[in-house]
């Protein structure tokens, strides 16, 4: 059975970190679609500064490959109310196997995708055991070594749903890409070139 992905995030904007993820989650894991789904109101998190029809734009021109792996979702844009991973992963799953005799069965072969510092906050996610029942974590490593569960509160048995994806850094976050530009520094090495065309020419996260 083919294995699919879902990376979601704020992407404001969304910058070569994530493309870099997602390709090696991608390759690692040899998953066939990963769904790139551009977060909806999530609560506890900071609304984005740019808009949603922007953050979804700036992730199709980042989020491209010649295998057209990767599916750019607006399905927490169109959500009304509030927005959770739970509820993303399970339409995801119906929609890609109908056939499914349940989504428990589909648990291996589906995963969600996200960087270390995950692993920290994750059982304050919203039904986060029922995710763990109906996909994995690819966890993004961030150096060998490591000891990633230092600060988690998974349960030992929660934690055997945990891989590990080794790749090449970046040492950026978009808090700090935002406040480059708010302060008119270039963050050409940080986003694909249109991106950065895109950014300047709306204007986004500029002070002025």
């Amino acid at each position: 059975m083919a294995k699919f992905g879902l990376y979601g995030g704020s992407f404001d904007p969304p910058h070569l970190g994530h493309l870099r993820l997602a390709r090696a989650a991608a390759d690692s894991l040899s998953l066939e679609k990963v769904f790139i789904v551009p977060s909806g109101h999530s609560p506890g998190k900071h609304a984005p500064l740019a808009d949603d029809y922007d953050r979804l734009l700036m992730c199709e021109m980042t989020f491209t490959d010649e295998e057209e792996r990767f599916v750019v979702d607006d399905r927490e844009l169109r959500r009304e109310g509030e927005s959770y991973t739970i509820d993303t992963l399970l339409e995801l799953q119906e929609q890609c196997h109908p056939e499914a005799v349940s989504t428990a069965s589909l648990a291996n072969n589906w995963c969600i995708i996200a960087g270390e510092d995950c692993l920290e906050s994750f059982h304050t996610w919203k039904s986060y055991r029922a995710i763990l029942s109906n996909c994995f974590l690819a966890i993004a490593r961030r150096e060998q070594g490591s000891a990633p569960f230092k600060h988690s509160r998974l349960a030992p048995a929660e934690r055997s749903r945990v891989r590990f994806i080794d790749v090449e850094p970046l040492v950026i976050s978009s808090t700090e890409i935002r406040a480059m530009l708010a302060n008119g520094q270039p963050i050409d090495e940080y986003v694909v070139p249109a991106v950065a065309e895109f950014i300047t020419r709306q204007g986004l996260y500029s002070s002025d």
